[in-house]
């Protein structure tokens, strides 16, 4: 399973997934770098990847989230608390197996909310 990290998540987390074997991708990666938020989702969604974003702006755009919807995208978002590169790198990787298992085992489409302590679906928010 491949992970795009949006342009909100560090491109630097991304990068070191990778150099650890994982399927970690950046838009910086794919020469997608400023491109608006539906480029991003379309190119993850026609590769059936999930993305790992802390813009939960996508959640209220109608037009972004129908594309989760219409790829049946997995979704990650950060909670707005996590600042910082080592407070993001240290929440991602003590849930990076978590993260993965989810995105295996878990229908699509999906959103879950990823928190320093935890990594919850978000019931509120429904896709599909």
């Amino acid at each position: 399973m491949t992970f795009l990290f949006d342009e909100n998540a560090s491109v630097h987390v991304a990068h070191a997934l990778r150099e650890l074997g994982q399927d970690a991708v950046h838009p910086y990666d794919l020469g997608l770098a400023g491109q608006p938020d539906e480029v991003v989702l379309g190119y993850a969604g026609e590769r059936g990847w999930c993305i790992v974003s802390s813009d939960v702006r996508v959640l209220h755009r109608a037009h972004e989230r129908a594309l989760l919807t219409e790829h049946r995208m997995g979704a990650f978002f950060l909670n707005d608390s996590i600042r910082g590169l080592c407070t993001l790198s240290r929440t991602i990787f003590r849930h990076w197996p978590e993260m993965k298992r989810i995105a295996g085992a878990q229908p699509r489409p999906f959103l879950y909310l990823v928190q320093e302590t935890s990594v919850r679906a978000m019931r509120r928010k429904r896709l599909g």
